[in-house]
């Protein structure tokens, strides 16, 4: 089964976040996370790594990993198509960082990711920003070294959920039509989101379209109701509901905050 991936329109996308937590996901991009303040927890293909101010952690498409224990964190992800950063693309197929996180950021490095940051928040043009990328990701390149990854993990039943619900969570999901696509049962995809990924699947899908809808809401005009729709809740009542429980509060007032 080949996934398709139509629900990132944007080739890269910042988020500033505070305490921040989100179940074992994957993507097709590449994603960089800078630690500003506080303490926090990264998986990253089942292996956990302390995070604190000052770590930089650099994740590959189809890396699962996620966030938690956060502790008055406050952190920059970037999320970005593989060609922002031509340097890793030889990389990208059969290796995985060593060891995925530095303590010893450049200050140069940091200030352009900061930079990058400012101008996307700015709209900036896009060329502005893919020059700030590519020039913290030439700082880094040379300070991860690679190795070999298990072909064998990008094929496990986990990592077909994962593609097939990245790829289609703003369309109807549902435990039966995953079985379908997958050829297992329901009953199993139910045992992988609640003992594997701590969570159930429709919490996992709406955590998704949250984080869809959050990154409408702050680069796009779009109206309310209709972002409810292009982010897959199926009325707005539910998507405003999901929203409140996920962020504190309703989107309009997230989108006049920010």
């Amino acid at each position: 089964m080949k996934a398709t991936y139509q629900n990132r329109p944007w080739p890269f996308i910042s988020y500033h976040l505070k305490d921040y937590t989100f179940s074992p996901h994957l993507h097709n991009q590449i994603e960089v996370v800078y630690i500003l303040s506080g303490y926090c927890s990264i998986t990253i293909d089942s292996i956990s790594y302390p995070a604190s101010c000052g770590n930089l952690f650099l994740i590959l498409p189809y890396q699962i990993h996620s966030f938690s224990d956060t502790k008055d964190c406050e952190l920059i992800v970037q999320v970005f198509d593989p060609d922002y950063a031509a340097e890793l693309i030889p990389y990208l197929n059969n290796t995985i960082p060593q060891c995925p996180f530095l303590s010893d950021v450049p200050c140069d490095c940091a200030n352009a990711l900061i930079k990058a940051e400012d101008y996307y928040f700015a709209q900036a043009d896009s060329r502005i920003i893919r020059a700030y990328v590519s020039l913290y990701m030439s700082f880094l390149y040379d300070r991860f070294c690679f190795v070999p990854s298990s072909v064998s993990d990008h094929y496990s039943v986990l990592h077909s959920l994962l593609h097939y619900v990245d790829a289609h969570f703003t369309e109807k999901l549902t435990l039966d039509l995953l079985a379908h696509e997958l050829h297992v049962t329901k009953y199993y995809i139910s045992r992988i989101f609640s003992h594997k990924l701590q969570t159930s699947f429709t919490d996992y899908v709406n955590q998704l379209r949250l984080e869809y809808a959050i990154t409408l809401l702050q680069t796009t005009d779009c109206p309310i109701n209709e972002i409810a729709y292009l982010c897959g809740f199926e009325c707005e009542r539910t998507f405003f509901r999901a929203f409140r429980k996920h962020m504190n509060m309703t989107p309009s007032y997230f989108r006049n905050k920010k």
